[in-house]
C-alpha cells in the first residue's frame, strides 16, 4: 500500500478510470465533481468502443467541408463567428494539424490506444461483473453516395494495415447484415473490431463499485481555486473545503483549460457540443450500430432503446439546446433509414454534453512540465468514451512511477507551449 495521496479533478469516465487504476495500485484517491454525477458528456454519448476510429478530427478535406456546413443550420458541423483569442489561435493550429503525414503518424497513436483500451474496458467488465449491454462485434458505416463510399475505402486499408478487421459491402450486403432495417445506401463499410454498450448504466455501476472498493467520491464539490508553490501544486480550496494531495490530475473535460489557465498554463483545446435522443420504442432496432455517414450521425442500440446521436457545434461551454442542431438529426435519421417518421421524435428530450476537442484531434495525456506534480486527461474529442480506461491506466502508471503502456511526444500536455 502506497503512502501517496491523489484528488482527480472530474468524475467522468476518464476520471473514474484513473481512480480505478490507482486504487488497484494501491494508491489513495479522492475524486471531486462539481454535479451530482448522473449526467455528464459519459452518460448521453454514442457509447462506441471502436479502434475503428483512427482518423482523428484535423483531417485533410475537413475545413473545406466544415465552411460548407456553416452555410447550413442544420449540418453536422458549426463554429459560432466570435473574435476570441483561444478560438482563433484553435483554428489555425487545427489547419496546420489537417496534413495526410500528421493523420498517418496520428493514426498510430489512435490504434494503440483504442485497441488497449477496448482489452481494458472488457477486462473492467468481466472483473467487476457490470452488465450494461456490452456487445461485440460491430459498427457499419453506412454512405449514401459512391463518392462516400470511396471515401471510405481508403480508411479501410488504412484500418487493415493495423490488422483490424474491416471490410467493403455492397447494398445486398448490408441488407443481409441489417435484414429489418431500410437503410438508403448504395453500401456500406464494416468494421467487425468495434464494440458498444449503454454508457450511463456502466457509469452508474462502475461509480458504485469504485464507492463500494473504498474509494472517496465526493459530488456537488466546486473546485473554487488551485494554488501553488513554485514548480508543484500545493493545494486545492473547494466548495467544501481545502484539499491536499501527492499528485494532481485534471480529468475536467471542456473545462480542464479554464482551470489550467489559474496555473498559467495555455492548452488549447474547444468545447464541441453533441446533441443525442432516445426512442424508447422505436419502429425498428437494428442489430448493430451505424455511422450514417454523410449526415456524420451514430445510431446505436442500447438496454433502454435507440439512441441518435451527431453534431460538433463549437460555441462555448454552454449547455443550451439548438433546436436546429437537433431538427439536422431527425432529418438525417429520415433520409437514410426511412422507416422513421416525424412523430417518432415528437417527445423526445434531446440530451447535450460538450466534448474537450484538441487542434489536431489527440487528447492530452501525462504530467505538465510546468508543475511536476499536475498530470492531466482531456481533449478525446469524439473518443473520450472509447479511450476512457487507457487514459486512466496511462496516468495511473505515471503516479506510480512505471513506465505508461502507450507513450508518444503527440500526447504531450504543452505540446503548443
Amino acid at each position: 500500500m502506497s503512502d501517496k495521496k491523489v484528488i482527480v479533478i472530474g468524475a467522468g469516465i476518464v476520471g473514474l478510470s484513473t481512480a480505478y487504476f490507482l486504487h488497484q495500485k494501491g494508491i489513495e484517491v479522492t475524486v471531486i465533481d462539481n454535479t451530482d454525477g448522473n449526467d455528464n458528456c459519459s452518460f448521453g454519448n454514442a457509447g462506441y468502443v471502436s479502434p475503428s476510429h483512427i482518423i482523428p478530427l484535423a483531417s485533410p478535406g475537413i475545413i473545406s467541408q466544415g465552411l460548407k456546413w456553416m452555410l447550413n443550420p442544420e449540418s453536422p458541423f458549426y463554429i459560432k463567428p466570435r473574435l476570441n483569442r483561444d478560438l482563433i489561435r484553435w483554428g489555425l493550429l487545427f489547419k496546420k494539424a489537417a496534413t495526410q503525414a500528421r493523420v498517418r503518424a496520428s493514426a498510430k497513436v489512435l490504434n494503440a490506444l483504442t485497441v488497449q483500451s477496448q482489452k481494458l474496458y472488457e477486462e473492467i467488465l468481466k472483473e467487476e461483473s457490470i452488465e450494461a449491454g456490452y456487445n461485440k462485434p460491430g459498427l457499419l458505416m453506412v454512405c449514401k453516395t459512391e463518392a462516400a463510399l470511396h471515401h471510405e475505402a481508403e480508411l479501410v486499408k488504412m484500418a487493415q494495415s493495423f490488422g483490424l478487421d474491416a471490410e467493403m459491402l455492397t447494398r445486398e450486403e448490408t441488407e443481409k447484415m441489417e435484414p429489418e432495417v431500410e437503410y438508403n445506401t448504395v453500401g456500406s463499410v464494416y468494421f467487425g473490431c468495434d464494440g458498444w454498450m449503454t454508457p450511463h448504466l456502466f457509469m452508474q455501476e462502475f461509480k458504485q463499485r469504485l464507492i463500494s472498493a473504498g474509494i472517496d467520491i465526493r459530488f456537488n464539490t466546486t473546485l473554487k481555486e488551485i494554488l501553488h508553490n513554485g514548480s508543484k501544486v500545493d493545494r486545492l480550496i473547494t466548495s467544501e473545503g481545502e484539499l491536499v494531495a501527492d499528485d494532481y490530475v485534471l480529468t475536467a473535460g471542456a473545462w480542464t483549460p479554464l482551470l489550467m489557465k489559474q496555473l498559467k498554463v495555455d492548452i488549447p483545446l474547444q468545447a464541441g457540443k453533441g446533441y443525442s435522443i432516445v426512442l424508447p420504442k422505436p419502429v425498428v432496432i437494428p442489430k448493430m450500430p451505424s455511422i450514417l455517414v454523410e449526415g456524420s450521425i451514430a445510431t446505436t442500440p442500447m438496454m433502454h432503446g435507440l439512441r441518435f446521436a451527431g453534431t460538433m457545434e463549437i460555441a462555448g461551454t454552454q449547455l443550451d439546446v439548438n433546436q436546429r442542431r437537433v431538427q439536422g438529426i431527425i432529418k438525417g435519421v429520415k433520409d437514410f433509414m426511412p422507416q422513421f417518421r416525424d412523430e417518432d421524435f415528437s417527445k423526445v428530450e434531446p440530451w447535450a454534453g460538450l466534448r474537450p476537442c484538441t487542434p489536431d484531434g489527440l487528447p492530452y495525456i501525462g504530467r505538465t512540465q510546468r508543475y511536476k506534480n499536475l498530470l492531466v486527461g482531456t481533449g478525446h474529442a469524439m473518443l473520450g468514451w472509447t479511450l476512457g480506461p487507457i487514459t486512466g491506466q496511462m496516468l495511473a502508471e505515471d503516479i506510480a512511477g512505471e513506465t505508461p503502456s502507450i507513450e508518444s511526444p503527440l500526447l504531450a500536455v504543452e505540446r503548443y507551449a
